[in-house]
């Protein structure tokens, strides 16, 4: 079974910072249900993100959607390939492998992620997620990051209600626009929690989660 932990969704066009709490955040979306906010860092031009809605799905459908790297390139933004390297469900630690497709002429981006999930006593799970520096598989043909950082949060607020909450930065290495950057830092968390409503809408059985999270 190839299902296993996935990352904190890539939003790979903002710079890297320190991860901190949403100070002088702005609410850039807030429809169907979605809202988006961003921030920077006094130091940090570029946007950072935080996302979330809440879905009437049960919580373990909604992780198991992330948790399922074999569907991920369906429904993930920019997502061209994931590859498990490693898991251990006991202790709910990963490594993966990501490709992320980004427009011509820039060349596309890889990295390599570690990941952690957790739960807590009132049942919030959580996963984190950052880039470690690994020489799998690179080449010319990619840009290489090694600073990423992301998370996802789970809350059950019934038996079919959950909200969902996804917030990260990343360094995009090369020379990108910064009006670019920050325009996708504010429409691809909007898209991705978007697309994992039409998924979970599609999904007709609960799949059980990883030792770590029961």
């Amino acid at each position: 079974m190839k299902k296993v932990m996935f990352m904190a969704c890539a939003v790979v066009l903002s710079t890297a910072a320190c991860a901190k709490p949403l100070e002088n955040a702005k609410l850039s979306i807030n429809k169907n249900n979605i809202k988006v906010w961003t921030y920077q860092d006094n130091q940090n031009p570029v946007f950072m993100y935080k996302a979330e809605t809440t879905l009437n799905v049960p919580i373990e459908q909604a992780v198991a959607l992330i948790l399922n790297i074999d569907h991920a390139v369906s429904w993930v933004p920019y997502l061209s390939q994931v590859k498990m390297l490693s898991r251990d469900d006991k202790k709910g630690e990963f490594q993966l492998y990501m490709v992320l497709d980004f427009p011509f002429p820039l060349k596309d981006r890889d990295l390599v992620v570690q990941g952690k999930m957790t739960k807590d006593a009132q049942g919030i799970i959580t996963i984190q997620n950052k880039a470690i520096k690994k020489n799998y598989l690179q080449n010319s043909q990619n840009v290489r990051l090694t600073h990423y950082e992301g998370d996802w949060t789970f809350q059950k607020l019934g038996p079919q209600k959950v909200k969902v909450s996804t917030s990260g930065f990343a360094n995009p290495e090369g020379s990108i626009p910064l009006s670019v950057s920050n325009m996708f830092v504010q429409q691809q968390p909007y898209q991705m929690l978007q697309k994992m409503k039409t998924e979970l809408a599609k999904a007709t059985v609960v799949s059980s989660l990883p030792e770590s999270l029961k």
